[in-house]
């Protein structure tokens, strides 16, 4: 599983565990916007937690910028510059 699933699969989960539903729709690079504008404050800190935990990377505040989290494919990117440090 590459870098943009095991994320792609941690957005999943963190939306699932929120939705009564249990209705997930797949993430797509066209729909991403759609999933990071769904979460909230609360859940975008669970989401970097996680992402930090799963990692074993430390996001320092200056890349948590609207520009870097805007679209899946930007959110990717910036972690994927932890990851290859």
């Amino acid at each position: 599983m590459d870098l943009k699933e095991r994320i792609e699969t941690i957005i999943e989960g963190l939306m699932r565990s929120h939705d009564e539903s249990d209705d997930v729709k797949e993430i797509e690079n066209e729909t991403a916007v759609e999933y990071l504008e769904y979460i909230d404050s609360i859940r975008f800190i669970e989401l970097i937690t996680e992402v930090e935990n799963i990692f074993d990377i430390e996001i320092q505040n200056d890349d948590l910028v609207q520009e870097n989290i805007k679209h899946f494919d930007t959110f990717v990117n910036m972690i994927e510059k932890y990851v290859n440090k």
